[in-house]
């Protein structure tokens, strides 16, 4: 029977985890206007981390009233390749530089945070080799679609092929979509999406962890069910085309409707779940790992 991150009851929590402020070179606006967006009937967002460039933002002294769980984090920019550090405490100068890579996740991981290789396409297919992600570990996924590329056209938004080229490797990794918001205009484009026993950090930081979510641009996911060796899959209201993909990106099941399944042979090494509207909006299902069994 293979492994079922979605067997309980819950409730699904809308998140970006790619967020700057004006204390970002790039960023526009101060950390309480990008909450209140974040938090407006427009978007109503459940958890947001704040992610300035190469610094901590404090969220200490910023008035919530629970509206929205925050989360501290930094993108590591100072090298070539760019990182988020996820539910990090400090910010570590020294490490954030090319040759200290594994060590700068690697203190990610030892704060009980979490990295994300961020926009692997942007400026060029290339920016985040293959190769040196296959080498590099501590980090849980990478993004696969990133909003602001999309709208910089500077490079690809998606990289669910380099995704494709880890999973096939061996690499568990799991996809995340954000805004990497730097102005209001491109903020709702991309978020996470996460099935929590209830509305707590400690439950949004759990079921991210153990993949127990999906991503999307637009497409929201009614149904997740795995029951023996079967994927259901239902989606809201509009008829979107299911795929079902496994190793080396072979695609095993492709059909357009509302619900959808597929029986696992087991010889697919993983199988992960796109699912594209007419309108080009999208929403990616984590990775089904066959070799993981339910005891």
């Amino acid at each position: 029977m293979i492994k079922n991150n979605f067997n309980f009851q819950g409730i699904w929590l809308k998140g970006n985890l790619h967020t700057h402020t004006n204390n970002s070179p790039c960023g526009h606006y101060d950390v309480e206007k990008v909450i209140d967006m974040y938090t407006s009937h427009k978007m109503e967002y459940d958890f947001l981390a704040i992610t300035d460039h190469y610094m901590l933002t404090s969220l200490k002294e910023v008035v919530n009233d629970d509206k929205i769980i925050l989360f501290q984090g930094t993108e590591y920019k100072k090298s070539s390749f760019q990182t988020l550090g996820i539910n990090v405490h400090h910010y570590d100068d020294d490490k954030d530089n090319i040759e200290n890579h594994q060590q700068l996740l690697n203190s990610v991981v030892e704060q009980g945070g979490f990295n994300i290789i961020c926009h692997p396409h942007v400026y060029k297919d290339d920016y985040w080799p293959f190769e040196k992600l296959k080498n590099l570990n501590n980090y849980i996924g990478i993004e696969i679609f990133n909003n602001n590329v999309k709208h910089d056209n500077k490079g690809r938004a998606l990289a669910t092929d380099l995704w494709d080229e880890l999973l096939s490797c061996g690499k568990k990794v799991y996809g995340f979509a954000n805004d990497d918001m730097h102005v209001f205009s491109r903020a709702g484009g991309a978020y996470n999406m996460v099935l929590a026993k209830d509305r707590s950090r400690e439950e949004i930081l759990k079921n991210i962890k153990n993949g127990s979510f999906y991503c999307s641009s637009g497409v929201l996911i009614e149904k997740i069910h795995i029951k023996d060796d079967v994927i259901t899959v239902r989606v809201q209201n509009v008829p979107v085309k299911f795929k079902f993909i496994g190793k080396d990106g072979q695609v095993y099941y492709s059909s357009t409707g509302i619900e959808k399944s597929y029986e696992v042979k087991g010889s697919e090494g993983y199988i992960r779940v796109e699912l594209i509207r007419e309108d080009g909006a999208m929403a990616w299902i984590q990775p089904i790992f066959l070799s993981e069994v339910e005891g």
